[in-house]
């Protein structure tokens, strides 16, 4: 009788962007990283990824981009902590294809490493829990945190720490417009320009989303990133100006940069930016915020 072949496992999900609502600059720390508040929201650009346990004891990784190749991937390194950590003796292949732009503000690689130590923690029977994760993946970054709820959240310390989470409003006609330029994080802090806590703001916000009120979200939008990385780079400043004199009722920065945001009153008019756009040849993309079933 012949032996059958034992089939791999295999786990095949999206790993979600997200967009700042809000970001303040609070003081430089100690161990210097920056101290902030910000509001995040998950949006419906995903990268997708393919899971595969193996019998081989090795961490495999596959991208769709050059750039993010093992050594550097922050779910290479995920993986290799976890498997040497808990002493697993599988090994896993990842797929991964990316749709979120490179170092854009959109939290592509948070995501893909909150996703990572969630099925793995599965596909391994590592059984941590909650806790557990949120502070292994502390120590790769410092948004990762969110991914792992994926609802709208209000962040603290340098982006670690969820200090409250809140239902996700619906907010359609969402245009992403990113140059090209990849701005690293460490660069988007270092010019920042340190006043005092926008308090106001932050509240204004919090309500608006409390009461899914699209027009409060618009006209409380905040950065405080932007004052430095638009010096930098004025052509994202002209985005959103662009942005605003072709309709939007909001634009921000979304995190360290360089995509920015439009949100619009409806699909007609975000058509007519995105045309007016697509002649600069420019990465384009229609989105919405929306609450993520886990």
């Amino acid at each position: 009788m012949q032996k059958r072949k034992r089939e791999k496992v295999k786990v095949t999900q999206d790993s979600r962007a997200k967009l700042n609502l809000f970001l303040d600059i609070i003081q430089k720390r100690d161990d210097g990283f920056h101290e902030v508040e910000t509001i995040i929201a998950p949006i419906s650009l995903a990268d997708h990824l393919i899971f595969r346990l193996t019998y081989k004891s090795e961490v495999k990784i596959y991208c769709t981009s050059d750039t993010l190749q093992e050594s550097e991937n922050i779910i290479y390194k995920i993986a290799c902590f976890l498997k040497d950590t808990y002493n697993v003796k599988n090994g896993v292949e990842i797929k991964l294809k990316k749709n979120i732009p490179l170092s854009a503000g959109l939290g592509g690689g948070s995501s893909n490493a909150a996703l990572t130590i969630q099925v793995l923690n599965s596909l391994w029977n590592l059984n941590l829990s909650l806790a557990d994760l949120h502070r292994i993946v502390s120590l790769f970054g410092s948004d990762i945190n969110f991914f792992l709820d994926n609802k709208t959240a209000l962040l603290c310390g340098r982006g670690e720490i969820v200090k409250d989470t809140f239902h996700t409003p619906n907010i359609e006609n969402i245009l992403l417009v990113n140059p090209g330029i990849e701005i690293a994080s460490r660069n988007a802090y270092s010019w920042s320009v340190i006043s005092k806590p926008n308090v106001e703001k932050k509240t204004a916000m919090i309500d608006a989303i409390i009461n899914n009120d699209i027009t409060a979200i618009c006209k409380n939008l905040y950065n405080g990133l932007e004052q430095g990385v638009f010096a930098h780079y004025p052509i994202l400043q002209d985005i959103k100006n662009h942005l605003i004199h072709l309709g939007a009722i909001g634009s921000l920065m979304s995190g360290s940069g360089s995509t920015v945001f439009g949100i619009f009153s409806s699909q007609e008019k975000l058509l007519v930016a995105k045309k007016f756009f697509e002649k600069y040849n420019y990465w384009l993309f229609e989105t919405k915020i929306e609450q993520i079933e886990n």
